[in-house]
């Protein structure tokens, strides 16, 4: 059961969410300025109270520049770390949104918004593998994602293997499949033991 009043204070947490009112630092990425608080970027973020609270030179300027993502992706993680939601962007393939949104929260050592962006993907792929921003989704995360992190890569090769008989005669998908060494290498290892299971069944019985 929630706490009384916890959602009144997190409705009032967001009223803080990039304006001047009390802010004491600011982010910035590409031509736009987030006002944020360092108090509260801090409870998120490892990575954020050593850069700001810290030895770093953010910590003297008061000031994050971020310049390897989208503003409408930094302002996902800042609207996360304020409210614990973010609001996928119109203009982008929600696969692909966050998958970005999960890069960030790892960069940036965010785990409630890794596993929050994680279950949204996990959502947008249950249709979305039959669109054709499935091969480029799955790209990013490759490309994104290192080896042993299996947050997004488990779930794309798991999708695959339940529609891998329609993804097969798509140019994209198989394009994907030349590519992309690592998901191809994950998915006939999926399938391998997948088989293997099914014949050591059929053994027993």
């Amino acid at each position: 059961m929630k706490p009384p009043g916890l959602d009144d204070f997190l409705t009032s947490l967001l009223r803080h969410h990039n304006t001047g009112d009390l802010s004491d630092a600011v982010i910035t990425c590409e031509d736009q300025v987030f006002k944020i608080h360092r108090v509260v970027l801090s409870a998120h973020s490892k990575y954020f109270a050593r850069a700001l609270n810290g030895e770093w030179k953010e910590t003297t300027d008061r000031k994050i520049e971020i310049k390897d993502f989208d503003p409408i992706v930094v302002e996902a993680m800042l609207h996360f770390i304020y409210s614990f939601d973010y609001v996928d962007a119109c203009d982008s393939s929600s696969m692909v949104f966050n998958a970005q949104v999960y890069q960030i929260a790892d960069k940036y050592d965010i785990p409630a918004l890794k596993t929050y962006s994680k279950n949204k993907f996990a959502s947008a792929i249950t249709f979305g593998w039959n669109t054709d921003d499935f091969p480029g989704a799955v790209s990013l995360i490759c490309d994104t994602t290192p080896l042993e992190d299996r947050g997004l890569r488990d779930l794309v090769v798991d999708i695959t293997w339940k529609n891998i008989d329609k993804l097969i005669g798509r140019d994209g998908f198989c394009e994907l499949l030349r590519k992309t060494a690592d998901f191809t290498a994950d998915l006939i290892l999926f399938l391998h033991g997948r088989t293997s299971k099914k014949k050591s069944r059929t053994a027993i019985h």
